[in-house]
Protein backbone atom coordinates (compact mmCIF):
# COMPACT_ATOMS: atom_id res chain seq x y z
CA UNK A 1 0.00 0.00 0.00
CA UNK A 2 2.84 2.40 0.82
CA UNK A 3 4.44 1.82 -2.59
CA UNK A 4 1.09 2.14 -4.32
CA UNK A 5 0.44 5.56 -2.81
CA UNK A 6 4.05 6.68 -3.33
CA UNK A 7 3.77 5.98 -7.06
CA UNK A 8 0.75 8.24 -7.53
CA UNK A 9 1.52 11.14 -5.16
CA UNK A 10 1.65 13.70 -8.04
CA UNK A 11 -1.67 12.44 -9.42
CA UNK A 12 -3.31 12.59 -5.98
CA UNK A 13 -2.16 16.19 -5.58
CA UNK A 14 -3.68 17.21 -8.90
CA UNK A 15 -6.95 15.35 -8.27
CA UNK A 16 -7.32 16.87 -4.80
CA UNK A 17 -6.69 20.37 -6.17
CA UNK A 18 -9.18 19.82 -9.01
CA UNK A 19 -11.85 18.79 -6.47
CA UNK A 20 -11.06 21.77 -4.20
CA UNK A 21 -11.43 24.17 -7.15
CA UNK A 22 -14.75 22.59 -8.11
CA UNK A 23 -16.01 22.88 -4.53
CA UNK A 24 -15.03 26.50 -3.91
CA UNK A 25 -15.87 27.84 -7.37
CA UNK A 26 -19.68 28.12 -6.80
CA UNK A 27 -19.03 30.03 -3.56
CA UNK A 28 -16.97 32.75 -5.23
CA UNK A 29 -18.29 35.92 -6.89
CA UNK A 30 -17.29 36.33 -10.56
CA UNK A 31 -14.46 38.71 -9.66
CA UNK A 32 -13.29 36.33 -6.94
CA UNK A 33 -12.37 33.70 -9.48
CA UNK A 34 -9.35 35.67 -10.59
CA UNK A 35 -6.22 33.86 -9.54
CA UNK A 36 -7.82 30.41 -9.38
CA UNK A 37 -5.37 29.37 -12.06
CA UNK A 38 -2.52 30.02 -9.63
CA UNK A 39 -3.98 27.33 -7.38
CA UNK A 40 -3.68 24.90 -10.28
CA UNK A 41 -0.15 26.13 -11.04
CA UNK A 42 0.79 25.66 -7.37
CA UNK A 43 -0.57 22.11 -7.43
CA UNK A 44 1.51 21.36 -10.53
CA UNK A 45 4.59 22.84 -8.85
CA UNK A 46 4.08 20.65 -5.78
CA UNK A 47 3.45 17.61 -7.99
CA UNK A 48 6.64 18.46 -9.89
CA UNK A 49 8.56 18.68 -6.63
CA UNK A 50 7.32 15.26 -5.51
CA UNK A 51 8.17 13.88 -8.95
CA UNK A 52 11.71 15.21 -8.57
CA UNK A 53 12.14 13.48 -5.20
CA UNK A 54 10.94 10.20 -6.75
CA UNK A 55 13.30 10.41 -9.73
CA UNK A 56 15.61 7.62 -8.48
CA UNK A 57 12.81 5.24 -7.52
CA UNK A 58 11.98 2.23 -9.67
CA UNK A 59 9.17 -0.16 -8.78
CA UNK A 60 5.73 -1.34 -9.86
CA UNK A 61 2.50 -0.66 -8.00
CA UNK A 62 -1.15 -1.72 -7.87
CA UNK A 63 -0.38 -5.36 -8.72
CA UNK A 64 1.90 -4.45 -11.63
CA UNK A 65 -0.66 -2.11 -13.18
CA UNK A 66 1.65 0.92 -13.20
CA UNK A 67 5.38 1.48 -12.91
CA UNK A 68 7.38 4.30 -11.39
CA UNK A 69 10.67 4.76 -13.24
CA UNK A 70 12.68 7.41 -15.00
CA UNK A 71 10.70 7.03 -18.22
CA UNK A 72 7.52 7.84 -16.33
CA UNK A 73 9.23 10.65 -14.40
CA UNK A 74 10.40 12.28 -17.64
CA UNK A 75 6.91 12.43 -19.09
CA UNK A 76 5.24 13.42 -15.82
CA UNK A 77 7.56 16.42 -15.65
CA UNK A 78 6.75 17.28 -19.28
CA UNK A 79 3.00 17.05 -18.71
CA UNK A 80 3.23 19.27 -15.63
CA UNK A 81 5.14 21.92 -17.58
CA UNK A 82 2.52 21.78 -20.33
CA UNK A 83 -0.30 22.16 -17.80
CA UNK A 84 1.40 25.10 -16.04
CA UNK A 85 1.98 27.06 -19.25
CA UNK A 86 -1.55 26.28 -20.51
CA UNK A 87 -3.11 27.60 -17.30
CA UNK A 88 -0.92 30.72 -17.33
CA UNK A 89 -2.10 31.49 -20.85
CA UNK A 90 -5.77 31.15 -19.98
CA UNK A 91 -7.13 33.45 -17.27
CA UNK A 92 -7.30 36.76 -19.13
CA UNK A 93 -8.65 35.06 -22.25
CA UNK A 94 -11.40 33.34 -20.27
CA UNK A 95 -12.29 36.58 -18.47
CA UNK A 96 -12.62 38.50 -21.74
CA UNK A 97 -14.99 35.82 -23.05
CA UNK A 98 -16.94 35.77 -19.75
CA UNK A 99 -16.06 32.14 -19.11
CA UNK A 100 -13.69 32.51 -16.17
CA UNK A 101 -14.79 29.40 -14.28
CA UNK A 102 -12.93 27.05 -11.96
CA UNK A 103 -14.18 24.11 -14.02
CA UNK A 104 -11.60 25.00 -16.66
CA UNK A 105 -8.61 24.57 -14.38
CA UNK A 106 -10.03 21.38 -12.90
CA UNK A 107 -10.41 19.92 -16.38
CA UNK A 108 -6.80 20.84 -17.25
CA UNK A 109 -5.61 19.10 -14.09
CA UNK A 110 -7.74 16.00 -14.68
CA UNK A 111 -6.60 15.74 -18.29
CA UNK A 112 -3.02 15.94 -17.02
CA UNK A 113 -3.72 13.12 -14.56
CA UNK A 114 -5.08 11.04 -17.44
CA UNK A 115 -1.90 11.64 -19.45
CA UNK A 116 0.21 10.62 -16.46
CA UNK A 117 -1.75 7.41 -15.93
CA UNK A 118 -1.44 6.56 -19.63
CA UNK A 119 2.33 6.90 -19.48
CA UNK A 120 2.96 5.05 -16.23
CA UNK A 121 0.65 2.17 -17.13
CA UNK A 122 2.15 -1.24 -17.85
CA UNK A 123 -1.26 -2.88 -18.09
CA UNK A 124 -3.69 -2.35 -20.96
CA UNK A 125 -6.69 -1.90 -18.62
CA UNK A 126 -4.99 0.83 -16.60
CA UNK A 127 -3.83 2.48 -19.80
CA UNK A 128 -7.39 2.65 -21.10
CA UNK A 129 -8.63 4.27 -17.88
CA UNK A 130 -6.01 7.00 -18.27
CA UNK A 131 -6.83 7.41 -21.95
CA UNK A 132 -10.52 7.98 -21.28
CA UNK A 133 -9.89 10.38 -18.39
CA UNK A 134 -7.70 12.50 -20.64
CA UNK A 135 -10.14 12.26 -23.54
CA UNK A 136 -13.32 13.17 -21.63
CA UNK A 137 -11.71 16.22 -20.06
CA UNK A 138 -10.37 17.27 -23.48
CA UNK A 139 -13.79 17.04 -25.15
CA UNK A 140 -15.28 19.42 -22.58
CA UNK A 141 -12.35 21.83 -22.84
CA UNK A 142 -12.76 22.04 -26.62
CA UNK A 143 -16.37 23.18 -26.17
CA UNK A 144 -15.73 25.40 -23.14
CA UNK A 145 -17.04 28.49 -24.96
CA UNK A 146 -20.48 26.91 -25.16
CA UNK A 147 -22.08 30.06 -26.60
CA UNK A 148 -19.68 29.95 -29.55
CA UNK A 149 -20.91 27.75 -32.41
CA UNK A 150 -17.36 26.96 -33.54
CA UNK A 151 -16.40 25.84 -30.04
CA UNK A 152 -19.43 23.56 -29.76
CA UNK A 153 -18.66 22.16 -33.22
CA UNK A 154 -15.04 21.55 -32.18
CA UNK A 155 -16.18 19.67 -29.08
CA UNK A 156 -18.59 17.49 -31.05
CA UNK A 157 -16.02 16.66 -33.72
CA UNK A 158 -13.35 15.95 -31.13
CA UNK A 159 -15.76 13.67 -29.28
CA UNK A 160 -16.69 11.73 -32.41
CA UNK A 161 -13.09 11.22 -33.55
CA UNK A 162 -12.06 10.38 -30.00
CA UNK A 163 -14.83 7.81 -29.71
CA UNK A 164 -13.70 6.15 -32.94
CA UNK A 165 -10.10 6.18 -31.72
CA UNK A 166 -11.01 4.62 -28.38
CA UNK A 167 -13.06 1.94 -30.15
CA UNK A 168 -10.18 0.97 -32.43
CA UNK A 169 -7.67 0.93 -29.58
CA UNK A 170 -9.98 -1.05 -27.30
CA UNK A 171 -10.76 -3.61 -30.01
CA UNK A 172 -7.04 -4.03 -30.76
CA UNK A 173 -6.20 -4.42 -27.07
CA UNK A 174 -9.02 -6.93 -26.63
CA UNK A 175 -7.56 -9.01 -29.44
CA UNK A 176 -4.10 -8.86 -27.85
CA UNK A 177 -5.60 -10.04 -24.58
CA UNK A 178 -7.57 -12.75 -26.35
CA UNK A 179 -4.58 -14.25 -28.15
CA UNK A 180 -2.11 -14.00 -25.25
CA UNK A 181 -4.26 -14.26 -22.12
CA UNK A 182 -2.44 -11.35 -20.45
CA UNK A 183 -3.06 -7.67 -19.85
CA UNK A 184 0.48 -6.83 -18.71
CA UNK A 185 2.68 -5.26 -21.41
CA UNK A 186 5.72 -7.41 -20.67
CA UNK A 187 3.79 -10.66 -20.56
CA UNK A 188 1.96 -9.86 -23.80
CA UNK A 189 5.28 -9.04 -25.49
CA UNK A 190 6.95 -12.24 -24.27
CA UNK A 191 4.02 -14.38 -25.43
CA UNK A 192 4.06 -12.75 -28.88
CA UNK A 193 7.85 -13.13 -29.12
CA UNK A 194 7.53 -16.85 -28.31
CA UNK A 195 5.35 -17.27 -31.39
CA UNK A 196 2.42 -18.77 -29.52
CA UNK A 197 -0.22 -16.54 -31.10
CA UNK A 198 -2.20 -16.76 -34.36
CA UNK A 199 -0.46 -14.52 -36.90
CA UNK A 200 -3.57 -13.27 -38.72
CA UNK A 201 -5.27 -12.12 -35.50
CA UNK A 202 -2.06 -10.44 -34.38
CA UNK A 203 -1.85 -8.48 -37.64
CA UNK A 204 -5.44 -7.28 -37.22
CA UNK A 205 -4.71 -6.25 -33.62
CA UNK A 206 -1.62 -4.29 -34.73
CA UNK A 207 -3.57 -2.48 -37.46
CA UNK A 208 -6.37 -1.57 -35.04
CA UNK A 209 -3.96 -0.26 -32.41
CA UNK A 210 -2.06 1.82 -34.97
CA UNK A 211 -5.33 3.18 -36.36
CA UNK A 212 -6.53 4.12 -32.88
CA UNK A 213 -3.31 5.92 -32.03
CA UNK A 214 -3.41 7.54 -35.47
CA UNK A 215 -6.72 9.14 -34.53
CA UNK A 216 -5.38 10.25 -31.14
CA UNK A 217 -2.23 11.94 -32.44
CA UNK A 218 -3.78 13.32 -35.65
CA UNK A 219 -1.92 11.26 -38.24
CA UNK A 220 -3.19 11.03 -41.82
CA UNK A 221 -5.71 9.66 -42.83
CA UNK A 222 -7.23 10.08 -39.37
CA UNK A 223 -6.69 13.84 -39.20
CA UNK A 224 -9.71 15.26 -41.03
CA UNK A 225 -11.37 17.12 -38.16
CA UNK A 226 -8.21 18.06 -36.24
CA UNK A 227 -7.90 21.52 -37.89
CA UNK A 228 -11.57 22.23 -37.16
CA UNK A 229 -11.04 21.29 -33.51
CA UNK A 230 -8.04 23.61 -33.18
CA UNK A 231 -9.79 26.48 -34.94
CA UNK A 232 -13.01 26.23 -32.93
CA UNK A 233 -11.52 25.56 -29.50
CA UNK A 234 -10.59 28.47 -27.22
CA UNK A 235 -7.02 29.36 -28.20
CA UNK A 236 -5.45 28.34 -24.84
CA UNK A 237 -7.28 25.01 -25.14
CA UNK A 238 -6.01 24.57 -28.69
CA UNK A 239 -2.50 25.15 -27.33
CA UNK A 240 -2.99 22.47 -24.66
CA UNK A 241 -4.63 19.95 -27.02
CA UNK A 242 -1.95 20.44 -29.67
CA UNK A 243 0.80 19.17 -27.36
CA UNK A 244 -0.54 17.31 -24.31
CA UNK A 245 -2.51 14.43 -25.85
CA UNK A 246 0.11 14.05 -28.60
CA UNK A 247 2.93 13.74 -26.08
CA UNK A 248 0.92 11.19 -24.09
CA UNK A 249 0.04 9.27 -27.24
CA UNK A 250 3.66 8.97 -28.34
CA UNK A 251 4.80 8.12 -24.81
CA UNK A 252 2.49 5.10 -24.89
CA UNK A 253 3.26 4.31 -28.54
CA UNK A 254 6.97 3.96 -27.71
CA UNK A 255 6.10 1.40 -25.03
CA UNK A 256 3.68 -0.45 -27.26
CA UNK A 257 6.06 -0.71 -30.21
CA UNK A 258 9.07 -1.73 -28.13
CA UNK A 259 7.76 -3.72 -25.18
CA UNK A 260 4.65 -5.34 -26.71
CA UNK A 261 5.32 -5.42 -30.46
CA UNK A 262 9.10 -5.15 -30.61
CA UNK A 263 9.44 -8.72 -31.91
CA UNK A 264 6.94 -7.97 -34.70
CA UNK A 265 8.66 -4.87 -36.08
CA UNK A 266 8.78 -6.46 -39.52
CA UNK A 267 4.98 -6.40 -39.52
CA UNK A 268 4.36 -2.78 -38.56
CA UNK A 269 7.41 -0.75 -39.62
CA UNK A 270 6.30 -0.56 -43.27
CA UNK A 271 2.83 0.62 -42.26
CA UNK A 272 4.25 3.29 -39.94
CA UNK A 273 6.59 4.52 -42.71
CA UNK A 274 3.70 4.85 -45.15
CA UNK A 275 1.57 6.75 -42.63
CA UNK A 276 4.52 9.01 -41.75
CA UNK A 277 5.18 9.99 -45.37
CA UNK A 278 1.52 10.72 -46.12
CA UNK A 279 1.17 12.63 -42.84
CA UNK A 280 4.14 14.87 -43.64
CA UNK A 281 2.86 15.42 -47.18
CA UNK A 282 -0.65 16.43 -46.16
CA UNK A 283 0.45 18.46 -43.13
CA UNK A 284 3.12 20.46 -44.97
CA UNK A 285 1.19 21.11 -48.17
CA UNK A 286 -2.13 21.99 -46.51
CA UNK A 287 -0.42 24.39 -44.10
CA UNK A 288 0.93 26.30 -47.11
CA UNK A 289 -2.53 27.45 -48.20
CA UNK A 290 -3.97 28.38 -44.80
CA UNK A 291 -4.78 32.01 -44.05
CA UNK A 292 -6.08 31.30 -40.54
CA UNK A 293 -3.15 30.97 -38.14
CA UNK A 294 -4.82 28.42 -35.89
CA UNK A 295 -5.54 26.18 -38.88
CA UNK A 296 -1.98 26.69 -40.11
CA UNK A 297 -0.62 25.57 -36.74
CA UNK A 298 -3.05 22.64 -36.83
CA UNK A 299 -1.71 21.37 -40.15
CA UNK A 300 1.80 22.17 -38.95
CA UNK A 301 1.10 19.94 -35.96
CA UNK A 302 0.08 17.15 -38.33
CA UNK A 303 3.40 17.51 -40.17
CA UNK A 304 5.27 17.23 -36.86
CA UNK A 305 3.39 14.01 -36.14
CA UNK A 306 4.81 12.71 -39.41
CA UNK A 307 8.37 13.51 -38.27
CA UNK A 308 7.77 11.70 -34.98
CA UNK A 309 6.41 8.65 -36.81
CA UNK A 310 9.68 8.48 -38.74
CA UNK A 311 11.47 7.86 -35.45
CA UNK A 312 8.80 5.34 -34.41
CA UNK A 313 9.67 3.35 -37.54
CA UNK A 314 13.34 3.56 -36.54
CA UNK A 315 12.48 2.29 -33.04
CA UNK A 316 11.83 -1.09 -34.60
CA UNK A 317 15.50 -1.34 -35.61
CA UNK A 318 18.73 -1.93 -33.68
CA UNK A 319 19.03 1.75 -32.70
CA UNK A 320 15.68 1.71 -30.89
CA UNK A 321 17.11 3.47 -27.80
CA UNK A 322 18.44 6.44 -29.78
CA UNK A 323 15.25 6.67 -31.86
CA UNK A 324 13.00 6.60 -28.80
CA UNK A 325 15.18 9.14 -26.98
CA UNK A 326 15.00 11.47 -29.98
CA UNK A 327 11.20 11.25 -29.83
CA UNK A 328 11.23 12.16 -26.14
CA UNK A 329 13.48 15.17 -26.77
CA UNK A 330 11.40 16.22 -29.78
CA UNK A 331 8.21 16.12 -27.73
CA UNK A 332 9.73 18.42 -25.09
CA UNK A 333 10.91 20.92 -27.70
CA UNK A 334 7.66 20.73 -29.67
CA UNK A 335 5.57 21.29 -26.54
CA UNK A 336 7.37 24.51 -25.65
CA UNK A 337 7.44 26.04 -29.13
CA UNK A 338 3.84 25.16 -30.00
CA UNK A 339 2.49 26.35 -26.66
CA UNK A 340 4.42 29.57 -27.19
CA UNK A 341 3.10 30.09 -30.73
CA UNK A 342 -0.51 29.66 -29.62
CA UNK A 343 0.25 31.79 -26.56
CA UNK A 344 1.24 34.74 -28.74
CA UNK A 345 -2.10 34.42 -30.55
CA UNK A 346 -3.80 34.55 -27.15
CA UNK A 347 -1.81 37.64 -26.22
CA UNK A 348 -2.71 39.45 -29.45
CA UNK A 349 -6.40 38.58 -29.28
CA UNK A 350 -6.52 39.75 -25.64
CA UNK A 351 -4.88 43.10 -26.36
CA UNK A 352 -6.12 44.06 -29.83
CA UNK A 353 -8.63 43.39 -32.58
CA UNK A 354 -6.45 40.53 -33.82
CA UNK A 355 -8.54 37.84 -35.50
CA UNK A 356 -6.03 34.98 -35.98
CA UNK A 357 -5.69 35.80 -39.68
CA UNK A 358 -2.35 35.87 -41.44
CA UNK A 359 -3.09 39.35 -42.80
CA UNK A 360 -3.54 40.62 -39.23
CA UNK A 361 0.19 40.06 -38.69
CA UNK A 362 1.15 42.76 -41.19
CA UNK A 363 3.13 45.48 -39.43
CA UNK A 364 3.06 43.65 -36.11
CA UNK A 365 6.79 44.22 -35.64
CA UNK A 366 6.17 47.94 -35.17
CA UNK A 367 2.88 47.88 -33.33
CA UNK A 368 3.62 44.95 -30.95
CA UNK A 369 7.41 44.54 -31.03
CA UNK A 370 7.54 42.28 -27.95
CA UNK A 371 4.91 39.89 -29.30
CA UNK A 372 6.47 39.91 -32.77
CA UNK A 373 9.91 39.17 -31.37
CA UNK A 374 8.83 36.25 -29.25
CA UNK A 375 6.67 34.83 -32.05
CA UNK A 376 9.75 35.00 -34.28
CA UNK A 377 11.60 32.77 -31.83
CA UNK A 378 8.82 30.18 -31.90
CA UNK A 379 8.50 30.27 -35.69
CA UNK A 380 12.25 29.81 -36.14
CA UNK A 381 12.17 26.89 -33.72
CA UNK A 382 9.22 25.25 -35.48
CA UNK A 383 11.11 25.67 -38.77
CA UNK A 384 14.16 23.96 -37.23
CA UNK A 385 16.58 26.87 -37.47
CA UNK A 386 19.53 27.02 -35.00
CA UNK A 387 20.16 27.80 -32.22
CA UNK A 388 16.60 26.93 -31.17
CA UNK A 389 15.21 23.73 -29.69
CA UNK A 390 13.51 22.83 -32.97
CA UNK A 391 16.84 22.52 -34.77
CA UNK A 392 18.34 20.02 -32.36
CA UNK A 393 15.05 18.14 -32.08
CA UNK A 394 14.93 17.56 -35.84
CA UNK A 395 18.67 16.89 -36.01
CA UNK A 396 18.53 14.11 -33.41
CA UNK A 397 15.36 12.67 -34.88
CA UNK A 398 16.67 12.50 -38.46
CA UNK A 399 20.03 11.18 -37.16
CA UNK A 400 18.19 8.31 -35.47
CA UNK A 401 16.39 7.49 -38.71
CA UNK A 402 19.70 7.49 -40.60
CA UNK A 403 21.33 5.24 -37.98
CA UNK A 404 18.48 2.78 -38.47
CA UNK A 405 19.52 2.37 -42.12
CA UNK A 406 16.66 4.52 -43.40
CA UNK A 407 18.68 7.40 -44.83
CA UNK A 408 16.24 7.79 -47.73
CA UNK A 409 13.42 8.27 -45.24
CA UNK A 410 15.39 10.92 -43.37
CA UNK A 411 15.89 12.73 -46.69
CA UNK A 412 12.14 12.67 -47.30
CA UNK A 413 11.58 14.12 -43.82
CA UNK A 414 14.19 16.83 -44.41
CA UNK A 415 12.52 17.73 -47.70
CA UNK A 416 9.15 18.24 -46.05
CA UNK A 417 10.86 20.17 -43.27
CA UNK A 418 12.16 22.58 -45.93
CA UNK A 419 8.64 22.95 -47.28
CA UNK A 420 7.33 23.71 -43.81
CA UNK A 421 9.99 26.39 -43.33
CA UNK A 422 8.15 28.46 -45.95
CA UNK A 423 4.96 28.96 -43.97
CA UNK A 424 6.83 29.56 -40.71
CA UNK A 425 9.11 32.16 -42.27
CA UNK A 426 6.10 33.68 -44.05
CA UNK A 427 4.77 34.66 -40.63
CA UNK A 428 8.00 36.56 -39.94
CA UNK A 429 7.86 38.24 -43.35
CA UNK A 430 4.32 39.45 -42.67
CA UNK A 431 5.28 40.85 -39.27
CA UNK A 432 8.29 42.82 -40.42
CA UNK A 433 8.02 43.32 -44.18
CA UNK A 434 4.32 43.90 -44.89
CA UNK A 435 2.42 47.11 -44.35
CA UNK A 436 -0.99 46.68 -42.71
CA UNK A 437 -4.10 47.81 -44.58
CA UNK A 438 -5.51 48.82 -41.21
CA UNK A 439 -3.67 48.82 -37.89
CA UNK A 440 -4.97 46.64 -35.07
CA UNK A 441 -7.04 48.42 -32.47
CA UNK A 442 -5.44 48.15 -29.06
CA UNK A 443 -7.62 46.97 -26.22
CA UNK A 444 -7.37 45.34 -22.81
CA UNK A 445 -4.47 45.44 -20.42
CA UNK A 446 -1.36 43.36 -19.99
CA UNK A 447 -1.62 40.14 -18.03
CA UNK A 448 1.28 39.08 -15.80
CA UNK A 449 0.46 35.38 -15.92
CA UNK A 450 0.17 35.37 -19.72
CA UNK A 451 3.52 37.13 -20.05
CA UNK A 452 5.02 34.68 -17.57
CA UNK A 453 3.76 31.70 -19.58
CA UNK A 454 5.15 33.10 -22.81
CA UNK A 455 8.45 33.88 -21.12
CA UNK A 456 8.78 30.34 -19.76
CA UNK A 457 8.09 28.87 -23.19
CA UNK A 458 10.58 31.19 -24.92
CA UNK A 459 13.33 30.57 -22.36
CA UNK A 460 12.74 26.83 -22.64
CA UNK A 461 13.02 26.91 -26.43
CA UNK A 462 16.29 28.83 -26.27
CA UNK A 463 17.77 26.74 -23.46
CA UNK A 464 16.99 23.47 -25.22
CA UNK A 465 18.58 24.91 -28.35
CA UNK A 466 21.74 26.16 -26.64
CA UNK A 467 22.12 23.36 -24.11
CA UNK A 468 20.15 20.26 -25.20
CA UNK A 469 22.32 17.60 -23.58
CA UNK A 470 20.64 17.43 -20.11
CA UNK A 471 17.21 16.67 -21.55
CA UNK A 472 18.56 14.26 -24.17
CA UNK A 473 20.70 12.49 -21.57
CA UNK A 474 17.68 12.20 -19.28
CA UNK A 475 15.67 10.64 -22.12
CA UNK A 476 18.41 8.13 -22.98
CA UNK A 477 18.95 7.29 -19.32
CA UNK A 478 15.23 6.64 -18.86
CA UNK A 479 15.16 4.27 -21.82
CA UNK A 480 18.29 2.38 -20.76
CA UNK A 481 16.87 1.77 -17.29
CA UNK A 482 13.23 1.13 -18.14
CA UNK A 483 12.81 -0.42 -21.56
CA UNK A 484 15.87 -2.60 -21.23
CA UNK A 485 17.83 -1.27 -24.20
Amino acid sequence: MQHDLLAIIPELMLIATALVILLIDPLLPPDGRRGLGYLGVFACAMAGLSTWFLRNEEFTAFNDAISLDRYTIYFKALFLVIAVIAMLLSEKHLELHRRLLGDYYSLILLATVGMMVMTESIDIMTFFVGLELMALASYILAGFFRYDELSVEASLKYFLTGAFASTFVLFGLALLYGITGYTNYQQIGETIAAGNVPGSTLVIAIILVIAGFGFKVGAVPFHNWAPDVYQGSPTPVAAFLSVGPKAAGFAVLIKFMTVILGSESGTWVGLIIAIAIVTMLVGATMALVQRDLKRMLAYSSIAHVGYLLLAISASGEEVAAFASASIMFYLAAYALMNLGAFGVLVYLSNNSSFGNRLDDLAGLGKQFPWAAGILTVFMLSLAGIPPTAGFFAKFYLFAAVVDAGLAWLAMVGALFSLVSAFYYLRVIVYMYMRQPEQELERSGERSFDLNLGLGLAAVGVLLLGLYPSPVLDAAQDALLMVLGF
